[in-house]
């Protein structure tokens, strides 16, 4: 049954093109060029896909969570194309670098895949530098997990023992946390608004090119807080090295049941995650698309990948083509109206989600 989501879909902004016949050559060029390179893809494809090396794209740094779950999905994938499956790190403006290249370079024959998260859906949101491209210039394939965010405090911290206290510190010192961005398109940036606007706190935002450098960071005491996932703080929050002060979710999480929701603890209510998935650029072949959705639902069945992934606090989630496109649009709205942009119909609108928080699909680890 085709999941649900609570959605408000933004109207499309009008566009007015004037023509001129330098243009018009210049798009009947691009047009063909997209058409050469659609039919190479679809004459490689002669039935014996894959045949060669594929390449998953991370834009992420390596050792963070993102990565950690692609080099997962990447060994059970491997095993069901019969091909090797390697993990490239591509970091860079929030993930952008990678975006980019993929969408621009040639990369239509299906052997390069794209990890794909929110700040992609985000990115024509940005008021710094705004994006030209958006899901409508991507092929979805399917999603791998959903990471809800948490709060974390070093355990050596004499400051602040758990979130009020950081609150009540917070007011009236001003304290430093990382982000891949600085702005709308970032989750924990976005957090951290959330929390200015709230509370009344002073949080000032550092950017990083990804999560492994934000734990670095915050471990050595450069910043004073980890906004981070929990598959990002799950080793240290067993060893002790960090508490984890709230989950951003509507419910506890079974891979930390002692830690409370935000509206537990404050009686706020604040829902944050991240959607990992998977993406081609468009102009690959459909056949091609067909067969690498099929086999990245089939990896993440494997007995190994799910054990793997539920060690790193992962709620696995398999939603596919245009739920997994709906599912990266799910909150957009809430990330509007945290940051007074307008939509559409001229106010920000609330994002609502019927999906509960951090459930594992199996016991917990």
């Amino acid at each position: 049954m085709k999941k649900i989501f609570a959605l408000v879909t933004a109207g499309a902004l009008a566009l007015s093109l004037s023509a001129c016949q330098a243009s018009s050559q210049q798009t009947t060029d691009t047009t063909t060029k997209s058409a050469d390179s659609t039919d190479t893809a679809a004459a490689k494809n002669d039935g014996s896909f894959p045949s060669e090396t594929i390449t998953l794209v991370c834009p992420f740094s390596a050792g963070g969570g993102t990565d950690i779950g692609a080099r997962n999905l990447a060994q059970a994938l491997s095993k069901v194309m019969g091909v090797n499956v390697v993990v490239e790190n591509q970091t860079g403006s929030g993930g952008w670098v990678a975006w980019t290249d993929l969408i621009q370079g040639d990369y239509k024959d299906g052997y390069t895949i794209g990890l794909i998260n929110h700040n992609y859906a985000m990115g024509e949101l940005d008021p710094d530098n705004p994006r030209k491209y958006n899901l409508d210039d991507v092929t979805v394939l399917a999603n791998q997990a959903l990471d809800y965010n948490v709060m974390a405090i070093r355990s050596n911290d004499t400051r602040f023992s758990d979130i009020n206290s950081f609150i009540e510190y917070a007011k009236s010192n001003p304290v430093l946390v990382s982000a891949q961005a600085t702005g709308i398109t970032d989750g924990d940036a976005t957090t951290a608004e959330w929390f200015n606007k709230t509370f009344g706190t002073q949080i000032t935002v550092v950017p990083v090119d990804g999560a492994s450098d934000s734990r670095g960071m915050f471990l050595s005491g450069d910043t004073d807080i980890f906004f981070a996932s929990i598959s990002d703080v799950m080793a240290s929050y067993q060893s002790g090295e960090m508490k984890v002060a709230c989950i951003f979710s509507n419910e506890r999480s079974d891979f930390i049941p002692d830690v409370p929701t935000i509206k537990e603890a404050t009686g706020e209510d604040f829902v944050a995650f991240a959607a990992r998935g998977y993406f081609y650029p468009n102009g690959v072949p459909q056949d091609i698309v067909d067969t690498t959705t099929d086999a990245l639902l089939k990896a993440m069945e494997d007995p190994d990948y799910i054990e793997n992934m539920a060690a790193l606090g992962l709620q696995l989630d398999n939603t596919s083509g245009e739920d997994f496109k709906e599912l990266l649009e799910s909150q957009v709205e809430t990330r509007k109206m945290i940051w007074n942009v307008r939509s559409a119909c001229g106010s920000p609108r609330p994002f609502v989600t019927n999906r509960g928080g951090g459930k594992s699909s199996k016991s917990k680890p």
